[in-house]
């Protein structure tokens, strides 16, 4: 069985639950939902400006999730193609993204070294993994700014939590704005 339907190359493909549907993206910025039997296109989705380069079905089968080159991810209905939310948050490409075994979270991988959880209802980012320099990771509680983990190091590049008196505006300094932070022995 051969799909054919695309202009520019296939970069991401993913089975249906079922068995019975194939979803790919492409180059050209959209999916295609597929007959897995008959190879058919049932659907074309189009909503990305940007090459689509991830993408997986919801548990259930009826949503489908995409990751693009233009930053965002969108959540898809799968009978009918029209985009439900649209996730916005990474700085760049996203790369990767798969559905909580419940359906109700999203996890989503960037090139700007970051991880998000997102809630599937509606769209709101829950938490962040950072990739950091020297191989430290923290996670970020997306609505306090709390550090849910983090390495022994990563301390270095999260900066300090401070409220403005004036304002009551939380804001996060940096720790350092150089090297690595150095102990001296006395």
């Amino acid at each position: 069985l051969t799909l054919q339907g695309h202009t520019n190359s296939v970069t991401a493909c993913a089975w249906s639950p079922d068995g019975t549907r194939i979803v790919s993206g492409s180059d050209d910025t959209s999916l295609k939902v597929w007959d897995a039997a008959t190879g058919t296109c049932r659907l074309t989705l189009q909503g990305h400006t940007n090459s689509v380069r991830a993408c997986a079905w919801s548990p259930d089968g009826t949503r489908i999730v995409s990751g693009s080159w233009d930053t965002s991810l969108k959540v898809w209905d799968a009978a009918t193609g029209m985009c439900r939310l649209t996730l916005q948050g990474h700085t760049t490409s996203v790369t990767a993204c798969a559905w909580s075994p419940d359906g109700t979270r999203i996890v989503s991988g960037s090139d700007d070294n970051s991880l998000k959880v997102w809630d599937a209802a509606t769209g709101e980012c829950l938490s962040t993994g950072h990739q950091l320099p020297e191989h430290q990771t923290a996670a970020i509680d997306e609505q306090t700014g709390r550090v849910m983990s983090a390495s022994p190091e990563a301390w270095r590049w999260l900066g300090w939590m401070v409220t403005d008196p004036k304002t009551g505006e939380v804001r996060r300094l940096p720790i350092h704005a150089g090297g690595a932070y150095q102990e001296t022995a006395e």
